[in-house]
């Protein structure tokens, strides 16, 4: 089958791929912030949430290691590889095994943390309260690092104020090295082994606690994103043991993924029939979309098609469908993260949307008597990132609520990622159902 949009996802898978290598290993670049005195070159192996080397002003400053945004990247080189030549794969190759080497040392708990902020004597007075506190980063100890969500991309501690502490970077990055091990098994490595068993570990410790949740908004609360993909990365990690013969390390996984899931199931909400944002609101959330999409499970309460999925989708575009003025006229919304959200002032963002299109892509490969219903709505959606997409290799952040202007971060690395998983799930779902007669352009409005 083709339609319209094919021609147009094999330009944006290979831009994409492109906007990608941009962010990974980026050490042609140095980001200066005058503010703090200070300069910052990537390593090899690191993964910028965005190149764009902005001073909110007003573009956010995103030049960092964000675990969650990397492991979301790292998590589509399988796709990456199928899309390249070979000079370019081993390029990819090269970089992931950079990777693992980079983040062996952001993860390591016995580096030392600093004695006091380096930033404070050279700061200018109006910019130190972004700072962190000298006692702040000397109590940084031990496992405490795979609390934190981001790090400079040199390999040193973020020295700024932020949301912390998060949980679900180590699960994210469990997902997407498992998935590469895989997909590509000659990418093995001891250090892949290394990694795992660290981040399994600060699992066990800290699954279905509170922390501050993937949008990075306080206060600490038990978010059904974060809960999701701890419960999934704690049973394939059981799971990984048991084939290895490690029972205690088995059974120590499946009761902190059984721990995870009882925490998670306090967030449903019997009234719409979907998963709150977290157990301690009654907020729906796409975020908890995402979650489920990167467990990418077939059966059971976190299934891409399950009821409650099924539920949490409705509920998410019946708000989205009414809080955007782009949206009217539209059978599938514009999607953003929750419906009160105020950043940047609140628009639909394009990891969301694309979520959307890759989870109706996934359901339609899947198979049965709402494949077709699916696919279409997939492809709507594709038809809508399509329309407000700018021109060049990189997708924003955001696009404006009313018109579909770009916002927010201009180039975020996440969104080129999103992009892949929605076109790799596309080319699945074709795959799987054959010939579907679908007009992605009907939805827009006139």
């Amino acid at each position: 089958m083709t339609t319209s949009l094919d021609a147009w996802i094999e330009t944006r898978c290979a831009a994409a791929v492109r906007e990608m290598r941009r962010a990974v290993s980026a050490v042609d670049l140095v980001h200066r912030r005058p503010i703090f005195d200070w300069a910052v070159r990537p390593l090899p192996g690191s993964v910028l949430a965005s190149p764009k080397r902005a001073h909110w002003d007003p573009e956010p400053d995103y030049f960092y290691h964000w675990l969650r945004d990397a492991a979301v990247v790292i998590d589509r080189l399988p796709a990456v590889l199928r899309l390249v030549d070979a000079q370019e794969a081993a390029w990819w190759r090269q970089a992931f095994h950079d990777h693992l080497a980079f983040n062996l040392v952001i993860s390591d708990p016995d580096v030392p943390a600093p004695p006091a902020n380096p930033l404070q004597a050279r700061t200018r007075p109006d910019a130190h309260m972004y700072l962190r506190p000298d006692a702040v980063l000397r109590a940084i100890s031990g496992r405490d690092r795979l609390a934190e969500p981001r790090f400079n991309p040199d390999a040193t501690l973020d020295l700024q104020q932020w949301g912390r502490p998060q949980h679900d970077g180590p699960a994210l990055r469990v997902l997407a090295l498992l998935h590469v091990a895989e997909a590509v098994p000659d990418l093995v490595e001891p250090a892949l082994d290394t990694l795992l068993a660290r981040d399994l570990d600060f699992l066990c410790a800290v699954a279905g606690e509170p922390c501050i949740g993937p949008w990075e908004e306080a206060p600490e609360r038990r978010h059904a994103f974060t809960l999701i993909v701890q419960w999934d990365a704690l049973e394939r990690g059981a799971e990984r043991c048991r084939r290895a013969g490690d029972t205690d390390g088995a059974r120590r996984m499946a009761e902190a993924a059984s721990r995870a899931a009882a925490v998670a199931e306090k967030a449903f909400d019997p009234a719409e029939g979907g998963w709150f944002d977290c157990v301690e609101t009654d907020t729906y959330d796409a975020s908890v979309v995402l979650g489920i999409l990167h467990a990418g499970r077939r059966s059971g309460p976190f299934a891409i098609d399950a009821p409650r999925t099924a539920a949490t989708v409705a509920a998410l575009e019946r708000r989205f469908a009414v809080r955007y003025p782009i949206n009217r006229g539209r059978t599938v919304p514009a999607i953003g993260r929750w419906a009160d959200d105020v950043y940047f002032g609140g628009n639909p963002w394009f990891p969301t949307t694309l979520g959307f299109a890759e989870l109706h892509y996934r359901i339609a490969a899947a198979g049965g008597p709402d494949a077709s219903a699916a696919f279409a709505r997939a492809e709507q959606w594709m038809a809508l990132v399509r329309e407000v997409a700018p021109e060049g290799d990189a997708l924003p952040e955001q696009f404006d609520r009313a018109h579909g202007r770009p916002t927010g971060c201009l180039a975020l690395t996440w969104s080129a990622a999103a992009f892949i998983g929605a076109a790799e799930a596309r080319a699945a779902a074709l795959q799987a159902t054959g010939p579907v007669c679908v007009n992605p352009s009907a939805d827009k409005p006139v």
